[in-house]
């Protein structure tokens, strides 16, 4: 009787938790750089930005998946998806972040690099000619940068190189006149100088030096690696509709 007993609750407890919902899988944690306006910022204790806009349009409006958008110092930001302690970062795919993350195929946004300097710069008549790196380097210019830049590391390696604690840090570097020029994406560079005071003493220099993807990144760590080739559809899909130059239009640059 009691064997019997004991097969019915065993019974009963089988048929209760095929009835109970399965256990909600984990939210995609994103990583972002917390000072990199107008791709990824804070506003108060609010954080924002092109790539969040994206990021959420895609993987949470249209593939249903929830996302944990959180922001960082950049370098801290990289190895919590090297340690798989972030699902993703979204940045450019240098071979020195492939070795921990596999990268979605389609860029989120693909901004173009070009030369920012002061406008009292002794030597801005050669500056605004310069084409390509290899001009810029027979000038003997130092370069202002930030901790974590991937792009100035696989780039500027026989370039002198100013190195600010973050993005914010190193363009009050170049204000400052603690070095000559600084190579980063035109419209951030641009949305940032517009807010920082002696921004408006900053000038683009008109030759792209080189256009940057900036992919969804995720950990191999991930247990969401799966969800990339799905990604990379519905993105391809949203970039075709006005909603994705519209959230370019919000923060007042171009795609």
């Amino acid at each position: 009787m009691t064997q019997r007993r004991t097969l019915l609750q065993a019974g009963a407890a089988l048929a209760l938790g095929s009835c109970l919902p399965a256990r909600a899988a984990a939210p995609f944690h994103m990583a972002y750089f917390e000072t990199y306006s107008p791709l990824s910022f804070r506003q108060g204790s609010a954080l924002q930005g092109i790539l969040l806009d994206v990021i959420e349009e895609v993987l949470h409006k249209r593939m249903r998946v929830a996302v944990d958008h959180k922001g960082y110092p950049w370098n801290r930001a990289q190895l919590m998806v090297q340690h798989g302690e972030a699902d993703a970062i979204c940045t450019i795919a240098t071979p020195e972040r492939l070795e921990y993350a596999v990268a979605a195929e389609e860029p989120v946004v693909s901004p173009r690099r070009r030369v920012f300097v002061r406008a009292s710069h002794p030597m801005l008549a050669q500056i605004r000619q310069v084409k390509d790196l290899d001009e810029l380097r027979q000038l003997n210019l130092s370069v202002v940068s930030y901790a974590g830049n991937g792009w100035a590391k696989t780039n500027l390696t026989d370039f002198k190189v100013e190195q600010g604690i973050d993005f914010e840090s190193a363009l009050k570097m170049l204000i400052a006149k603690r070095g000559d020029v600084f190579i980063d994406n035109s419209f951030t560079m641009q949305y940032s100088l517009a807010r920082m005071p002696g921004g408006n003493d900053i000038l683009m220099m008109p030759a792209n030096l080189d256009q940057s993807h900036f992919q969804l990144l995720v950990s191999k760590k991930s247990t969401h690696l799966g969800l990339l080739p799905a990604f990379d559809a519905a993105l391809r899909q949203f970039k075709r509709t006005p909603q994705y130059a519209r959230i370019y239009q919000r923060y007042g640059v171009q795609p």
